[in-house]
This record gives C-alpha cells, sequence and structure tokens, in this order.
C-alpha cells in the first residue's frame, strides 16, 4: 500500500478514493437490501454521504458537472437527515426520561396509597369498607 501512495501519481489516487466511494455506496445498498439496515438508521445516511463524499473528491481529478451536482445533493440531503435523527434522538430521549419519571412517581403514590390501607384500617378498628 505505501509502496502504491509512493508511485502513484495523482489522478491514481483521486481515482482509487471515487472507487472506495463506489464500494461504500454498494455496501451501505447491500445493506439496506438485505435489511442490516433500515432507510430510517443513522448508519445508512452516515454511509451514503461518506460514499457521496469520496465519490466527489475523486471527481475532483476528472470534473463531471452532472456527476458532481448529484453527488452535492446527495451530501446536502444526507447531512440534513443526520442531523435531523441525530435531534429526534436528543428528543426522544428526553421524552424516554420524562416518561419514565412519571411512571416511576406513579407507582410510588400508588405503592404509597397500598402501604397507608392497612395502617388506616389498623388505627380504625374496621375495615375501610366498613367504616365509610
Amino acid at each position: 500500500m505505501i509502496d502504491f501512495l509512493s508511485t502513484a501519481e495523482p489522478e491514481d489516487i483521486f481515482r482509487a478514493i471515487g472507487l472506495c466511494g463506489f464500494f461504500l455506496y454498494v455496501g451501505v445498498y447491500a445493506a439496506l437490501s438485505f435489511r442490516l439496515v433500515t432507510g430510517d438508521c443513522l448508519t445508512y445516511f452516515v454511509g451514503n454521504t461518506a460514499a457521496a463524499s469520496l465519490v466527489l473528491i475523486g471527481l475532483s481529478h476528472e470534473f463531471n458537472l452532472a456527476s458532481a451536482l448529484i453527488q452535492v445533493f446527495w451530501i446536502s440531503i444526507g447531512i440534513a437527515a443526520i442531523v435531523l435523527r441525530l435531534v429526534r434522538r436528543g428528543s426522544d430521549r428526553r421524552a424516554e426520561a420524562a416518561r419514565t419519571r412519571r411512571v416511576t412517581l406513579r407507582e410510588a403514590r400508588e405503592n404509597r396509597t397500598a402501604a397507608e390501607g392497612p395502617r388506616r384500617q389498623a388505627a380504625s378498628g374496621y375495615p375501610e369498607s366498613v367504616s365509610a
């Protein structure tokens, strides 16, 4: 590998980077097709954005406007999707924490009420249903 980098021409390096992007595109698509990732998971968008970035770097040596525009569009959409998922992940965690607190408080209230029943009954000397 080091020998390749020391003797490679710049166009070979850019071509190799572009090919890495191609293989990453194909790998992410295969993972999606075989249900290793979903179309809504962060991994899918990170992989596609990285692939588009590598292909765009590869295109910088042998420029093609149409291909470059596709890659820029793909990178833009990928970044937006990544940000949205990270924001949603943070809000989902906060919502889950709030729900857990509510459930814990409700359970504590129910346990306290259940524990007070026998104490009230013992203090009055009558079962609760009779004292009313």
